[in-house]
């Protein structure tokens, strides 16, 4: 690693050229040596995620489906499934997941928040309804009797 002229005016201001070398030297870079960057658009797994990218979120760079769950990440992404969470999975109609934080039933009146519930979709699968906290949806429902 070298450095120019006015960046060695910097550093002996700031604190021994000596000292900075000494510590480069440590990390195992001596001076002059090139010091090798990551490839920002690396893609070990030929997803939809660069490997930094992934490495962000915690997920494999070098598997589709860090989770092993049978969604790829991208699909849990694109759907706001956690991709390294094997016990969620996104819903088969593509409704997203939606984290509501602390949010606390306040009853059932009109303006207060419901009970957590659950409903079937047109998909045939469960669908959290609080899943879909801080939208406006229009519920419909019937019944045959």
């Amino acid at each position: 690693m070298l450095f120019s002229d006015s960046e060695k005016v910097v550093l002996k201001r700031f604190g021994s050229i000596t000292f900075l070398l000494a510590a480069l030297s440590a990390c195992g870079i001596e001076p002059g040596e090139d010091v090798a960057v990551e490839d920002p658009t690396a893609n070990a797994d030929g997803d939809c995620m660069t490997d930094l990218e992934e490495a962000e979120l915690g997920t494999d760079p070098e598997s589709e489906d860090s989770d092993g769950d049978g969604f790829s990440d991208c699909a849990e992404i694109e759907s706001s499934s956690d991709p390294t969470d094997g016990d969620e999975v996104p819903y088969a109609c593509g409704w997203p997941h939606n984290d509501p934080g602390n949010l606390q039933p306040t009853g059932a009146a009109i303006g207060d928040v419901m009970y957590q519930a659950s409903l079937p979709d047109q998909c045939g699968e469960e669908v959290n309804l609080w899943d879909f906290y801080g939208k406006y949806h229009v519920i419909y429902m019937t019944a045959a009797w």
